[in-house]
This record gives C-alpha cells, structure tokens and sequence, in this order.
C-alpha cells in the first residue's frame, strides 16, 4: 500500500485507460490499514474493503473510531524536547571582526584645523 494518497492515484491510474474502465486491487496489510482512510479522504472515493477467505488476516485491524489524541508518554517527551530546546542558548560566533578596534578612539588626523606653528 503506497505511504501517500497522490502515488496511489498514480498507481490506480494505470489500471483503465481511454476512458475504459478496469478495477484496481490492493492488498493491505493489519499495520498498513489506516492508509486506507488516508488515501480515501485523500481521492473523495469511498475504498470498498473486501476479504478473501485464503488470505484472512490472523491480527485484527485497528478500530475506526480513534481519539486522535497521542498518549501520555509521547506528551511527555514532547514537553521535555521543548524544555530543553528552550533551554539551549544560540551559539555566539566568534569573529575577529567584533575583537578588533578595542580601545581608546584616535581623533582622525584629517580635522581642517592647521597646526599651529611656532614662529622664533
């Protein structure tokens, strides 16, 4: 079962062409049947689930009515990525641009003001 709906429309649109019709088949398996959903919301089509009696799964599928809401454990280690996220400080570059000119400014030598001369 392809992971995202558009390679999916992809596969199954190699199925029927010129406007033939044909029928595609997938064969998903008990850990992979919550793709089902996705790829359907994912085409606005209604995916018809169908079981051969052969190949019926031993596992279970997942129930369809889900929570959504991820478990304790997950929103614990989510808080504690965060905290340490904001515990982290940006590194500050060390640049020579930013050590160098340290120190008393020199008046600029340039100023228009004629020096004064000592006339003897």
């Amino acid at each position: 079962m392809p992971r995202s709906g558009d390679t999916y429309l992809h596969r199954i649109g190699r199925t029927a062409r010129a406007g033939r019709k044909g029928t595609a088949i997938s064969l998903v398996e008990a850990h992979d049947h919550l793709l089902l959903g996705k790829v359907g919301r994912y085409i606005e089509e209604p995916i018809k689930a169908r079981v051969i009696d052969e190949l019926r799964p031993k596992t279970r599928a997942p129930s369809e009515k889900q929570t959504g809401k991820p478990s304790k454990k997950v929103l614990a280690k989510r808080a504690e990525k965060k905290k340490a996220k904001e515990k982290e400080k940006p590194r500050v570059k060390k640049r020579h641009r930013d050590t160098k000119n340290i120190g008393k400014r020199r008046k600029p030598s340039g100023t228009g003001v004629p020096p004064q001369t000592t006339e003897e």
